[in-house]
């Protein structure tokens, strides 16, 4: 009996938002006997709107009211609010008409292709398409959780409320190895992370990762004050004096880090960001987004997980390069700030 396709597609949320996603469909669609083949095509911008039950579980506080666990992207699914215009759901954010990297396929811009199957010889078969974590279970238990805590609200990210704890280093130990396994950068942006790695870094670089823009209106995490960031590198020097890598959605943060602590001890990548820690919008809801800054956005977190340690908030981002790196150790500044 043949095996059935699963096809992952995306949403209008930034690359890593969709990148986790992917690799949770992954996971689910070997533990399920399916062949998993990324697509990336328009998605779901609320996955909840029309899903059974999902009102009644959000108003009770209680997931086991959720009729529809997979939630599968299907005719039936209603279209999304603010959707594409011409289409029935959103575009991915980093879309091109052009292409990028050789290919139209979106998530072939940055990564191979997850085996030998096509996404149009999954199109011709039996197929169900997801643009949303599956793996878990509708209730509170987060021992049969792998991403996602919660999978009827999709948040948060198992991570944030692991890190530290025992089950934290076997929980980052089993993402990478989903990743490890089935996903490969492709050897262009490779080349370019290597470049950039040969010629700005030394063995031991301090990662930070400073999410601003939008990530003040986020709730529960809202975003920090940058003298948080600041306070944190002067406490990790004082342990060891090392170089600083920087990966940020805003260039004021950047620039604050160089007054701070000088030009020379400073590594950031060119890339596009926005001019003020709390501009309105991220980047990739903006004009600037596209191909390019997906590139950016890649690049900038591979380099963070080839350092030992990183500062960081609740970032996807940074999400990606703890789960990239499962033995570097983080200062998570939610937990000391509370936020």
């Amino acid at each position: 009996m043949s095996k059935k396709f699963l096809i992952i597609d995306s949403r209008p949320y930034g690359l890593y938002s969709i990148f986790l996603h992917t690799v949770d469909n992954i996971k689910w669609a070997l533990d399920n006997n399916y062949i998993p083949v990324v697509r990336w095509g328009p998605g779901r911008r609320d996955p909840n709107r029309g899903r059974a039950g999902a009102i009644e579980a959000t108003r009770a506080k209680n997931a086991s009211l959720v009729k529809d666990k997979n939630n599968f992207l299907t005719n039936d699914t209603p279209p999304s609010r603010n959707n594409t215009p011409g289409l029935k759901h959103c575009q991915c954010l980093y879309w091109s008409d052009s292409g990028w990297n050789g290919s139209h396929n979106i998530w072939e811009y940055y990564y191979e292709p997850l085996n030998e199957h096509t996404v149009e010889e999954a199109e011709r078969s039996e197929h169900d398409v997801s643009d949303i974590f599956m793996v878990g279970e509708l209730d509170d238990d987060p021992s049969n959780k792998f991403l996602i805590a919660d999978i009827h609200r999709y948040e948060p990210l198992a991570l944030w409320n692991l890190l530290g704890t025992d089950a934290e280093k076997q929980h980052r130990q089993n993402v990478y190895e989903v990743i490890e396994k089935n996903i490969k950068v492709k050897q262009t942006i490779l080349d370019k992370v290597n470049d950039f790695y040969d010629k700005h870094f030394d063995d031991d670089v301090l990662a930070v990762h400073v999410r601003g823009t939008d990530k003040k209106l986020e709730y529960p995490h809202k975003a920090l004050p940058l003298e948080a960031y600041l306070s944190a590198i002067e406490e990790r020097l004082a342990i060891k004096d090392t170089k600083i890598f920087v990966a940020s959605d805003n260039n004021e943060a950047i620039m604050e880090m160089v007054k701070r602590f000088g030009k020379k001890r400073m590594i950031a990548m060119p890339a596009v960001r926005m001019n003020k820690y709390f501009s309105p919008d991220p980047i990739c809801l903006t004009s600037a987004t596209g191909p390019k800054h997906g590139e950016e956005c890649l690049m900038e977190s591979l380099l963070l997980a080839r350092c030992n340690h990183i500062i960081c908030t609740d970032s996807n981002v940074a999400a990606g390069a703890l789960y990239m790196n499962p033995n570097s150790t983080v200062t998570y500044l939610n937990r000391i700030y509370g936020k």
